[in-house]
């Protein structure tokens, strides 16, 4: 019973350290699967602190000029519509420079890597694509190399097929691969080139030269830039150029809350181990003959503390075991219920890291129990316990002090971790009522992306997008529908701009702010009301005027005190001024927790985009109309795939779920040593009252009641 108590005690706690090291050790220590990857880096263009991307200029300026680097490779994400081989699928693209996978040391399973002339304007259309969609679509056909596939209608030849379990956290989720980095879906060239940060840069360190160096020479690239620059968006005094591991693009969002969650792991199993070494001290009586006889037959001092210790260890190393059991189980549960709270792409898997560890903590718990009860129970007196031998005992008052020392730190730092998880349920509380800004009840949400060579011209994506809302509010069921470019509680452009009354500043000195394209019904089907002016209607089209809806906040910020409507702003390079017809109350547009920022609302005619999101407002159960909104886009289009399909309650979640995951782990972990501190109290109190049965035999025989026994015990 003793060594059940013990194991599974012990279990917990090794068993918890382990699951939540091999999340550590997968996210903060083991390197990626790369060619010598302490070596790679991740180049930003940072403006007060926020990263804004990079433009092929700047990217050119470091490839061309930079002397730390050995190479320095691009990346972004973008989407494309794949038709033939099957149904239309909108799929996950990486455009990346030739040099991307040479320079991480990644080859191909089948075919080749992209060649120089490929990654030029004038080059063949190709592609690379991910083991995954080369067995879903193409079922693992080998002579898939040379087929053509259509994206966006255009023919691509699949030139290699990337090998399984190879990941890029840092690109995020990705089925194909192209070398066409200078383009991007409804941009066109001139602007990508100067005006828009849509690049990610890596590079690989020269042999013998430090992050510093690099850093010391990036910031003279950038004042090179700035100078030869003067009026482009990105050459302002704020914006700078700095490099870091690439690790750290990965794993920044998430090393606190990692770093958090392995303190209170580590204090469970300090709880686990005062646990166990109470109830050793509770056992040492049944012991102290033994231990007794021993010394009568010439046993050291040093030899019974390395008796003692080798059972402990042995103890131990039975609830590693079990412990190793439970932490890869919850391993598994934690990786396959993560919901996104971890970063997509790096594995959690149990290896020889964690095994290693395991044994370390393992050894070392066996110590830490073990060694106090071991020098307590080696010091017992020959003499006095052979005459005690047939008589009652207690123990010793030291012996009780030390128990009465573990029991307390037991419940201290039990409470210690439940303040910490009442402390973050509160927060979340707080989360779970604060008001987005619009109504999330009954809203469905979905993306449609019009393929770039179709839909070409902002005429095209217009009519498509009308046609489509008429159709879909046509339904039953359906009482709003509209589009934006942005999801709820996000955002996706920003701009510069000029509010009227502020400096004439050059365009790269101007604030940035949120732009976002909408349908003239979007605040009747969000539920976001106007505090002043009017909304757009359908007179706003592409001929004429300008017109602008402000938030709140950008109205506090640039004209306090004073009528927004009827004030006039600067938007972008535009060579007219927009003029704001209406103020609409806050949304947050940087996630529930974040203060909403300066936000202008753009009626979409005037501001078309290809990369749509469908909000539609129901009387029913939204997903209820998923077949019939699919119906309806597929009649404008049929080769037009519809993606991203999910609630706003379900979208809020999304939001909720990283503080919502800590918060379960951090409960989980504090119940969990609150119960092993209610077990040792338990215990203690157990053999405490079982070493004083004949003095309170007397107590009883001297006429005490068994309340007053109960009241002293208590």
């Amino acid at each position: 019973g003793f060594t059940l108590a013990a194991v599974v005690t012990l279990a917990l706690g090794i068993g918890a350290n382990t699951a939540i090291f091999t999340i550590t050790s997968a996210l903060l220590l083991r390197p990626f699967p790369y060619h010598e990857p302490q070596q790679l880096v991740r180049i930003a263009s940072l403006e007060r602190g926020q990263d804004r991307g990079m433009t092929l200029l700047r990217y050119e300026t470091v490839r061309d000029r930079s002397q730390s680097f050995s190479g320095v490779a691009v990346y972004t994400n973008d989407r494309f519509n794949l038709t033939g081989h099957g149904e239309p699928l909108q799929v996950p693209i990486a455009r990346v420079s030739p040099d991307f996978f040479s320079l991480l040391g990644v080859h191909p399973q089948l075919g080749r890597s992209f060649t120089e002339e490929e990654g030029r304007p004038e080059g063949k259309f190709v592609v690379m694509i991910s083991d995954e969609l080369w067995h879903k679509r193409f079922g693992g056909d080998r002579n898939v190399i040379g087929q053509s596939v259509s994206l966006d209608t255009t023919p691509y030849t699949i030139v290699g097929v990337l090998p399984p379990g190879v990941q890029f956290p840092f690109v995020g989720p990705a089925d194909i691969w192209i070398p066409r980095y200078f383009e991007y879906s409804l941009m066109s060239p001139q602007r990508l080139r100067m005006g828009v940060g849509y690049l990610d840069l890596i590079g690989r360190l020269r042999p013998g030269v430090t992050l510093g160096r690099a850093n010391s020479e990036l910031a003279l690239l950038n004042r090179q830039y700035h100078q030869q620059n003067p009026g482009f968006p990105d050459a302002g005094d704020a914006r700078t150029m700095t490099a870091g591991p690439l690790r750290e693009s990965v794993v920044a969002n998430v090393r606190t809350g990692v770093l958090v969650i392995s303190a209170f792991v580590g204090v469970l199993l300090f709880i686990a181990c005062a646990n166990v070494a109470s109830l050793l001290l509770s056992r040492a009586l049944a012991r102290r003959k033994e231990i007794a006889v021993r010394s009568a037959l010439g046993a050291s001092r040093s030899a019974l503390v390395r008796q003692l210790l080798t059972e402990n260890i042995l103890l131990a190393l039975i609830s590693g075991a079990v412990g190793l059991a439970l932490g890869y189980a919850a391993t598994r549960y934690l990786a396959q219920s993560n919901a996104g709270n971890l970063p997509p792409g790096v594995p959690i898997t149990v290896d020889s890291r964690v095994l290693l560890f395991t044994l370390a903590v393992t050894l070392l718990t066996g110590l830490l129990f073990g060694i106090l009860p071991a020098l307590q129970l080696s010091r017992t007196n020959m003499n006095e316990t052979l005459r005690d031998e047939g008589r009652g005992s207690s123990a010793g008052h030291g012996r009780v002090q030390t128990k009465n020392l573990l029991v307390v730190g037991q419940v201290a730092l039990s409470l210690l971790l439940l303040i910490g998880a009442g402390l973050l349920a509160r927060s979340f509380s707080r989360l779970l009522q604060i008001n987005p800004g619009f109504d999330p009840h009954n809203l469905l949400t979905m993306n449609v992306s019009l393929p770039t060579v179709k839909y070409a011209k902002p005429e095209q994506q217009i009519a498509f997008f009308d046609e489509m809302l008429r159709r879909v509010s046509a339904l039953p069921g359906v009482r709003n529908a509209a589009i934006s470019a942005a999801l709820p509680l996000s955002y996706i452009r920003i701009t510069p701009v000029l509010p009227e009354g502020q400096p004439d500043v050059p365009l790269p000195q101007r604030p940035f702010v949120d732009i976002e394209a909408i349908s003239p019904q979007w605040f009747r089907t969000m539920r976001v009301p106007l505090s002043l002016g009017r909304e757009f209607t359908d007179a706003d089209n592409a001929q004429a005027p300008k017109v602008i809806i402000a938030n709140e906040t950008f109205a506090r910020r640039y004209w306090p005190n004073e009528n927004p409507v009827g004030k006039h702003v600067i938007i972008g390079r535009w060579p007219q001024p927009a003029e704001v017809i209406g103020v609409a109350s806050d949304v947050k547009n940087r996630g529930l927790a974040a203060a909403p920022q300066a936000q202008l609302y753009l009626s979409f005619p005037q501001l078309p985009w290809g990369n749509m999101n469908l909000l539609v407002r129901s009387s029913v159960e939204p997903h209820s109309l998923v077949a019939a909104v699919r119906g309806q886009i597929s009649a404008v289009d049929p080769d037009q795939p519809v993606t991203a399909i999910q609630t706003a309650n379900e979208l809020m979640d999304v939001s909720r779920a990283q503080p919502r995951f800590t918060m379960f782990l951090l409960s989980v972990f504090s119940a969990t040593a609150l119960a092993l501190a209610i077990v040792g109290i338990y215990g203690v109190l157990a053999y405490s009252v079982a070493q004083r049965r004949q003095e309170l035999g007397i107590r009883l025989a001297l006429g005490a009641e068994k309340s007053d026994i109960l009241r002293m015990v208590v």
